[in-house]
């Protein structure tokens, strides 16, 4: 089920609002619902896996449980490498073996596995709670909540990744108190800005650059087309940006506050300004279980500890390029990522200070061209864009780039869903309330009349 889809927007919201409201006099039947409702979206998109969801919670439910009996930390890190197993099994087995293969000079037959929606973000949810479990800093919650914080529908198929501490205080609590309307309000704008978002910038974007991935693969490209495969990045700006505000409202409507994840990324001077407003809860995730713990080993003597800095800083960048799929574009993605903050670091350090407007010029840049790695989905259709910029820009194509016209408009102009949000639900304005069932209605019509491209991040 698609946060843009009929059924979900026209029946299970509504269906699910109301049951929710007419659980909110009752504390004990609060939280039961919005985990029943939850685990009803997830196996409406992925029936075949919802016993997966279900028995990972279990599990790693009862481990928290035992660890809080017998303070075994072998236990919770027992289940942290399943937990990864798991997800290893699911996300890398095919590209492993095929890899293995390659190199034994074989071919080992691919197994018939599918990948369950949102396995990478409720494993790392789970990661993150048992972490901070065996570190002393998370309490022991019951079995309803803690299910509530992996399969919260709103986030369980692609984030935000929401930690314990950010929602686990705000399940349960009533909704319908005395200003619900204002959050609502909020609510619905970030439900309808996100939907712009999503259906009319990232999709217009992703009608014109599929097409022209697709022929990368088989070739290189004429006309120019090279050029406006550069814009990917504005296509999964949109579309995963689209996607956590919905999902940020989605919250509100339910009465948790989830944590923002972009913050204007393309307005960025610099490589490291870019990942601390991009994807901000995967990152975070990756700074406080990924990077510092790497840093912290201290494997090396302390006059090399700076090397032992970046070699971290490389390591979980290219990790974090593999995450996103099993593929080497995906690496070489985050490689260079990696390559690019460390050298941002050292220029910050020991260079000269480079005009806002050269450093904002220089990282959209680079953000765009290796945007067209992480799309291209092998390095030799990323060598045929590359190799078709020598093209003019076409002409003919002139009428249909209205989404890459408005893409980088806004990205580079507009501040953050959350600023835009803010500044129009200061104050209660019944005025703003009947432009947003207007413009509801709009996206709701325009939905109609086209395909429906799933979010991005339900591949990763």
């Amino acid at each position: 089920m698609l946060f843009n889809d009929y059924p979900f927007l026209l029946v299970f919201l509504p269906a699910a609002l109301l049951i929710c409201r007419l659980a909110d006099p009752y504390p004990h039947w609060r939280i039961g619902v919005q985990v029943a409702l939850s685990l009803a979206f997830y196996a409406w998109g992925s029936p075949s896996f919802i016993l997966l969801l279900i028995a990972s919670i279990v599990i790693n439910w009862l481990a928290s449980v035992a660890y809080g009996r017998m303070k075994w930390a072998m236990l919770l890190t027992l289940v942290i490498v399943v937990d990864i197993g798991v997800l290893a099994l699911f996300k890398y087995a095919n590209f492993v073996l095929a890899n293995l293969g390659l190199v034994l000079g074989t071919t080992f037959p691919a197994l018939d596995i599918g990948l369950p929606l949102g396995i990478s973000f409720f494993t790392f949810h789970h990661i993150m709670y048992l972490v901070d479990l065996k570190r002393g800093k998370a309490p022991l919650y019951p079995l309803d909540r803690y299910a509530l914080y992996i399969a919260f529908f709103p986030q369980a198929i692609a984030g935000p990744l929401a930690r314990w501490s950010e929602v686990m205080h705000q399940f349960g609590r009533r909704v319908y108190v005395p200003g619900w309307q204002r959050q609502f309000c909020i609510a619905t704008c970030f439900i309808a800005l996100g939907l712009f978002e999503k259906v009319v910038i990232a999709d217009g974007v992703a009608r014109l650059l599929d097409p022209i991935y697709a022929q990368a693969v088989s070739g290189p490209l004429p006309s120019g087309d090279a050029w406006l495969a550069f814009c990917f990045s504005f296509q999964i700006l949109f579309d995963f940006s689209g996607y956590s505000d919905i999902a940020i409202g989605l919250g509100l409507l339910l009465g948790v506050q989830l944590p923002y994840n972009f913050n204007a990324p393309l307005r960025s001077t610099n490589i490291q300004d870019f990942w601390q407003r991009w994807h901000i809860t995967l990152m975070l995730f990756l700074r406080d279980y990924v990077f510092y713990p790497l840093v912290n080993m201290r494997l090396l003597p302390r006059r090399w500890l700076p090397i032992q800095f970046f070699a971290a800083m490389m390591t979980t960048m290219t990790l974090c390029g593999l995450w996103h799929g099993a593929n080497w574009t995906f690496v070489l993605w985050g490689v260079l990522h990696g390559l690019a903050l460390v050298a941002c670091a050292l220029w910050r350090r020991y260079g000269p200070n480079f005009p806002s407007w050269l450093g904002w010029a220089l990282t959209v840049l680079f953000v765009l061209a290796t945007g067209v790695i992480f799309r291209a989905g092998s390095v030799e259709a990323a060598w045929h864009i590359f190799s078709g910029l020598v093209s003019p820009l076409p002409l003919e194509r002139g009428k249909h780039l209205w989404p890459l016209i408005a893409a980088p408009l806004f990205a580079f102009l507009l501040p953050a869903s959350q600023d835009i949000v803010a500044m129009f639900t200061r104050r209660p304005n019944p005025l703003l309330a009947g432009l947003l069932g207007i413009g509801l209605f709009a996206l709701l019509l325009h939905m109609g009349g086209r395909d429906l491209h799933e979010f991005a991040y339900f591949k990763f």
